[in-house]
């Protein structure tokens, strides 16, 4: 039997390898194809080569360089129907802390909440991209393309 079609494709963003595992594995098993990051530089670099990211989820603090938040606005800046996901367990988001449609999720979450919070962000940017089609980044169809399984 063949594996369902992903739900959608996380960039997951997280510099500890113990917790981006585990949220990898989570997304993994409710079926969404997750590309691993370990910071904000590398997630950009990503970016720059996939085309249909549907959701950026990062953590807010990643030494050295860019936070969470300054990602999140990069994001926001170059590939506008990318959902964004920001969580943290010690700093919440202050007014302007994050772009228009960005979402918080406080650690711990529980899985369930992580693939709600997930699945809510991945059909809006499906739907965006689709209403939107030829962005920067993004497939002139509308339509994400397959994007190999990293994690």
């Amino acid at each position: 039997m063949s594996d369902p079609k992903p739900l959608g494709v996380i960039l997951l963003v997280e510099d500890e390898p113990l917790v981006r595992l585990v949220a990898a594995d989570i997304l993994m098993e409710a079926h969404f194809r997750v590309i691993e990051a370990a910071d904000a530089q590398e997630a950009l670099r990503v970016m720059q080569a996939e085309v249909g990211v549907d959701l950026v989820l990062s953590d807010v603090e990643m030494p050295p360089g860019m936070n969470g938040y300054d990602l999140a606005w990069e994001i926001h800046r170059n590939w506008p129907s990318t959902g964004i996901l920001i969580t943290s367990g010690r700093e919440w988001p202050r007014a302007n802390d994050l772009p228009p449609g960005a979402a918080f999720l406080a650690k711990p979450f529980s899985p369930a909440a992580l693939v709600s919070h997930a699945l809510a962000a991945a059909e809006k940017a499906q739907a965006a991209r689709a209403q939107r089609p030829g962005l920067p980044g993004e497939a002139a169809d509308g339509a994400a393309p397959p994007v190999p399984k990293t994690a």
